[in-house]
């Protein structure tokens, strides 16, 4: 039994089908039904009936389904319109619709309408409604024939159907006298004539004018020079009339190319309507062989890609020549100074001087020279190339910045332009302002590509900058943008694009509104050469390719290849399958993809988003904190120019609430998804986008699910309309910036600039780990980043503390480091105190052996301390201190021993002697301390015999009546250890390493010269002639003893002293001081015996000292001049030789110095005797002594004598007195 109703459902795709039961009756009726396609549902009755019982009744109802077979049809086929040009702009222009067959035209017909790129630069059409606007005006002239043609499309099904046949849509544009006559004719408004012929000889220019506006608003047309060429050029033309909009320019006179190349002549055209403007001619004048050639030089700059470049021209040979066009006249050949492994890769054409550089030329420097024969003047000049070839790599391509130039071209960047002597040009000063952003040196920046832009719209550039490795495309656009302006300005270029990509230009992108992907193309075969006049430059052919896709634009690769494993990682296959063999296999991807990132309130750039129809953006994070900015993409500076991509996406962690702001150029969206307030867990955040809208999901937020929020962890927002027409596509020009964002203008700034609806919030940097970051299916690379800061790879990379501070914390800081500041202080305080600023090991030892001092005080020095003053050994011959601030005279009791008769002289101390200011030191130290001291004499020098280590051995604990002796004979109990060193018993042998010569008792007269033979007695007797002319000394005239031997110093010439018969003792005067001459001086004599005489004031004559002995078998020697630096002069007599100077067995001024292990070595040589005293007496008859008393045993050669005895002395040649000699050993006092 049937039931009552049955309901039977069927597809219908043809009208005609027919449908069969196996009741004939029903089948025909189904047929019928089947016909009548056009109702949705059908209700069927059907009577059964068996013949015997009640028949049955049921109903059938049959519903058809309608299929989309068939595509929309527009109802017109042809559309035209009629516009104004320049003045209906930005207006509706009309509507065109189409319907679906599959659907009545009662219903909405669900079709879409849209345009091709091209045609969206000047129209828009309603993707509903098919209304059609003009965007922006229209132009007569820049349409064919006035008229403009649209072919605008249908698409049934939202979009997702099939389209329509296109409709024509043809734009007739009225036309408007808005242009004024251009020259037609010569062609590119360029002509020639030849320089050196007579006017009548000169072909003329016959100017042809034109214009783009419509008969009525066109030609006849008139032409004049422009009241801004200058008199002197119009004299040099004329300018005839022919009719019919054409004119003749003849010159008249003689043209010379050297005195100017080229005209650029300013014209004005009228139309018959009388609308004119301005029209430029470039005439240049043509070239002769008639100017004389020079040396020249030139440089090649050539790119090799990988060394794949075959042998190709790279430029010519440049000599100096103000002939452009005479390079038929000359021959060129390579000169045979040029290296041999120069020539093997380079050749020169013979005839027209092309340089051809070799497969296979390796990189660097190479000069060239190469003889170029003028054989037309018959000159010969060498044209000098330096080619610099530089190996250019994949990566180096791969990793290249790019900006586009205006209003020059690829020659014009080589030319030089003159700026002081030396020419830079364009190309050299891109460079510099390449490197000065980046602050490297110029030698790293590789400008590798020139091409003149499409429409003569500037220079494509392609650049790129290696410290190691290569900077990256993202760092070098991002760079770039941020400094575009002062570059530009530095140039004095515009530079109206950075980052030539189209794909980023939605309105300009060659695949419209769909996915985009940017490549680039090379061409190794054919390089792409820019010759100049004197610069040429050999880069790479670079064709920007795009592919409208999101995917893969290669096949995976089957064998492994340099790249392919990221990070150390190595390749192997597997399968025929790439795997990569990583580090770990938690912190890298498949192909070694660093995963993981710590930030600690930095940021890091990455390459920036494709361009796609339908994207994802995921990533993970661990934060530490509730604020921080995870991600941001999109512009970084206010719009640079129009066009410029106003898309960006910004990621945001604000409280604990995860806020996404994006705009695809419609209007600004935002989604906000709360997460758990938590620190020690993972968020994976994702982001899709697409026609259907934007949707945020944090996996497992964390977040309850309520009545109100049913997924709380997931939210969707429709796409903003900001315009009819809704984008889904991110166009974004600028880096990735994850974790943070470098230096910019602030968001309200962006938001003024871009016209966003939303302005982003700002925020702290973030702190914590980012993993896996993808868009689509890429994995990025954490590690793939030259531009960060703060940025850690992997998240598990050592941390670096940190120290909070409260107020408390940095009272006490600062505390701690003012005391430690104020213990330096008093550390530094007492170390100066205690200071020895000059520390000689062999200096000291022996000072503490002797120690001197001077005070006039009793018992001084008597510790074992380096309390000793040194400078009472620098006083005058009448004893004055020198460079003491009171001139104070000698306070020392050797000052009395001056007064007393027999008494030891003083001895004048060498001047200038001075040990700086480890003496001023303590000179204070001694002055300041008071010191219980006993009665003590000051003594210079002591002997080397002394044992012990100071005069503490000395008995100072008697009484003063005690103190009775007689000093002439006997020493006295305070200084029997002075006695036993220096009693006259001595040995003389063990008192020096000097033998002293016999001298005569009787006073000699004579000069006092060193031994030279070339010496003539006349010049002898004519000098002791003018020293017999000189005053007698003064009564009270210094004297010193002469002991020792002559150092090995040059010798000084003396002057001979006046012959004085009544000394009975030898005696020899010393300089006059520079003081009060009135003031006593020391004599050295025989007990109650003196001799002197008065001296006059500033007598410029200085005294020769003559010498003698009390014992006439005991050679003597003056002694050598003191070898101590710095003296200062005080007389103009020559140094005279001391006792001390050589001996270095003796602590003297001279040989302080001298080690002990050196005096032990000079004291351990055995000396011979000198000669005998009637020799001594001899060369004193002769005026001379022996050279041999000049001569140290130890010394191996004579130092040359000086002849002259009237020398001049120089204020570098100091003077040394002379010492009193006993003929016992003592001790030498000094004045």
């Amino acid at each position: 039994m049937l039931p009552s109703a049955q309901v039977v459902s069927f597809a219908a795709p043809n009208p005609s089908l027919n449908l069969r039961t196996r009741e004939p009756g029903v089948s025909q009726w189904l047929g019928a039904l089947a016909a009548c396609a056009s109702a949705a549902t059908f209700t069927l009755r059907v009577r059964v009936s068996d013949g015997e019982n009640v028949p049955a009744l049921t109903d059938v109802v049959v519903a058809v389904v309608n299929v989309n077979d068939l595509q929309p049809v527009f109802q017109r086929s042809n559309y035209t319109f009629v516009v104004t040009e320049n003045t209906d702009c930005s207006l509706p222009l009309g509507q065109v619709s189409a319907l679906d067959p599959d659907l009545p035209p009662s219903v909405n017909q669900n079709i879409l309408y849209y345009l091709s790129p091209d045609e969206q630069r000047n129209f828009t059409i309603d993707s509903r409604s098919g209304q059609l606007s003009i965007r922006g005006c229209l132009d007569r002239e820049s349409a064919v024939r006035g008229t403009m043609t649209l072919y605008p499309r249908a698409n049934d099904e939202g979009g997702k159907g099939h389209d329509a046949d296109p409709a024509t849509v043809q734009v007739t544009i009225l036309d408007l006298n808005d242009n004024y006559p251009h020259i037609i004719k010569p062609p590119q408004s360029y002509a020639m004539v030849m320089e050196n012929v007579e006017p009548h000889l000169v072909e003329p220019v016959v100017i042809e004018l034109g214009d783009a506006d419509s008969e009525e608003h066109g030609c006849p047309c008139s032409l004049e020079f422009h009241t801004s060429t200058p008199v002197h050029i119009r004299d040099k033309f004329t300018l005839t009339p022919l009719g019919r909009s054409r004119y003749r320019l003849s010159p008249v006179a003689v043209l010379d190319r050297e005195q100017q190349k080229v005209y650029r002549l300013a014209f004005t055209a009228r139309d018959n309507a009388g609308r004119g403007g301005t029209r430029h001619l470039t005439l240049e004048v043509g070239d002769e062989n008639d100017s004389p050639m020079s040396d020249g030089n030139s440089s090649i700059r050539v790119y090799n890609f990988q060394d794949q470049f075959p042998a190709m021209v790279i430029g010519s040979v440049q000599v100096t020549d103000d002939d452009d066009h005479d390079r038929q006249d000359k021959t060129f050949q390579v000169d045979a100074s040029t290296f041999l492994e120069v020539a093997s890769h380079f050749k020169v054409d013979l005839y027209t001087g092309d340089i051809t550089m070799l497969r296979g030329t390796p990189a660097g420097t190479h000069v060239l020279r190469v003889k170029v024969h003028d054989n037309f003047r018959r000159e010969m000049a060498i044209g000098e190339a330096t080619i610099s070839v530089v190996a250019l790599t994949q990566e180096a391509v791969t990793h290249s910045g790019s900006l586009r130039l205006a209003n020059t071209s690829a020659k014009a960047m080589l030319r030089r332009v003159e700026t002081g002597v030396e020419g830079i040009s364009l190309y050299e000063r891109l460079k510099k302002q390449i490197a000065r952003i980046h602050q490297i040196s110029e030698t790293q920046v590789d400008v590798f590509s020139l091409r003149d832009a499409p429409g003569n719209s500037g220079v494509d550039v392609r650049y790129n900058c290696h410290s190691s490795p290569y900077y990256t495309a993202t760092r070098l656009n991002g760079m770039l943008l941020r400094k575009r302006q002062q570059v530009s300005a530095a140039l004095g270029v515009d530079i109206p694009l950075v980052d030539i990509n189209a794909c980023l230009y939605e309105a300009l992108s060659p695949c419209g509104g769909k996915s985009c992907q940017h490549t680039l193309r090379l061409n190794i075969t054919a390089p792409h050469v820019v010759s100049g006049a004197s610069t040429s430059l050999v880069g790479m052919d670079i064709t920007d390719d795009y592919a409208c896709n999101c995917g893969p634009l290669e096949p995976p690769p089957s064998v492994c290849y340099p790249g392919f494993c990221l990070n150390g990682g190595v390749c192997r296959v597997k399968n025929n399958t790439l795997t990569c063999q990583c580090l770990d296999a938690i912190n890298y991807g498949p192909r070694c993809e660093l995963l993981t990132a710590r930030f600690e309130r930095g940021f890091a750039w990455y390459k920036p988003l494709m361009v796609c129809e339908r994207s994802s953006l995921s990533l993970a994070f661990e934060t530490n904190d509730k604020n921080g900015v995870l991600l941001y993409a999109g512009p970084t500076v206010p719009s640079p120019w129009p066009d410029y991509p106003r898309d960006f996406l910004y990621v945001i962690l604000r409280d604990w609430v995860v806020e996404t702001y994006l705009d695809f150029g419609t209007g600004t969206m935002n989604v906000s998804i709360s997460i758990e307030a938590s620190t020690l867990r993972t968020f994976q955040y994702v982001l899709t986008w697409g026609e259907g809208g934007v949707t945020a999901e944090v996996i497992d937020c964390g977040i309850n699910i309520t009545n109100e929020n049913q997924d709380p962890c997931r939210k969707t927002v429709p796409l903003a309309r900001f315009s009819n027409n809704p984008s889904y596509l991110l166009n974004v020009q600028g880096p990735l910036q994850v974790g943070g964002i470098a230096a910019m203008v602030s968001f309200p700034q962006l938001a003024d600039s871009y016209g966003w609806t939303l302005t982003p919030p700002s925020t702290f940097l973030f702190s914590g780990c980012v993993l896996e970051l993808r868009h689509n299916d890429r994995l990025y690379d954490l590690n793939a980043t030259d531009f960060h800061k703060y940025t850690f790879q992997p998240c598990d990379a050592p941390r670096t503390s940190r120290v909070v501070l409260g107020r408390q914390s940095i009272i006490i800081i600062l505390a701690s480091l003012l005391s430690l500041l104020l213990l330096v202080v008093v550390i530094l305080c007492l170390a100066r105190r205690g200071k020895k600023t000059v520390s000689y090991p062999d200096l000291d030892r022996e000072l503490v052996k002797e120690t001197m001092g001077g005070t006039d005080l009793e018992g001084f020095g008597e510790k074992d301390v380096t309390h000793f003053d040194l400078k009472f050994l620098q006083v005058t011959p009448d004893g004055f201190l020198v460079g003491d601030e009171n001139e104070g005279t000698l306070p020392d009791v050797a000052q009395d021993a001056c007064q007393r008769l027999g008494a030891a002289p003083l001895a004048a101390m060498p001047e200038g002697l001075s040990i700086g200011d480890f003496i001023k030191e303590n000179i204070l130290k001694v002055d300041q301390e008071h010191q219980d001291v006993d009665d003590v004499r000051h003594y210079d020098a002591q002997g080397d015999e002394m044992s012990a280590a100071s005069l503490s051995s000395l008995a100072s604990g008697s009484s003063r009546s005690e103190m009775a002796f007689d000093y002439r004979t006997d020493w006295g109990q305070r200084f029997e250890k002075l006695a036993q060193i220096y009693r006259g018993e001595s040995d003389a042998e063990d008192d020096s390493e000097y033998e002293f010569p016999d001298i005569p008792n009787k006073p000699s007269n004579s000069l006092f010269f060193p031994d030279n033979k070339s010496m003539s007695k006349a010049n002898a007797t004519e000098a002791q002639q003018t020293v017999s002319s000189s005053s007698d000394p003064p009564p009270h005239s210094p004297v010193t003893v002469i002991e020792g031997k002559a150092s090995s110093d040059p010798p000084q010439t003396a002057v001979p002293a006046k012959k004085d018969s009544s000394l009975r003792e030898p005696q020899a005067f010393s300089l006059q001081s520079q003081g009060d001459p009135q003031e006593p001086a020391c004599l050295s004599k025989k007990e109650g015996d003196a001799s002197s005489s008065p001296r006059k004031k500033d007598t410029p004559t200085p005294q020769q000292p003559s010498f003698s002995t009390q014992d006439s078998n005991k050679p003597q020697t003056p002694p050598p001049p003191s070898p101590l630096p710095n003296r200062r002069q005080v007389s103009t007599r020559p140094p005279t030789p001391s006792r001390y100077s050589n001996d270095s067995a003796v602590t003297t001024i001279t040989n302080l110095y001298t080690n002990p292990a050196q005096r032990s070595a000079t004291l351990g040589r055995k000396k011979p005797l000198l000669g005998s005293s009637s020799q001594a007496t001899k060369d004193d008859t002769n005026h001379r002594l022996p050279k041999d008393i000049y001569k140290p045993r130890s010394a191996e050669k004579t130092a040359p004598p000086q002849p002259s005895a009237e020398k001049k002395v120089e204020p570098r040649d100091s003077i040394t007195p002379i010492a009193t000699v006993k003929s016992t050993k003592g001790i030498e006092t000094w004045c």
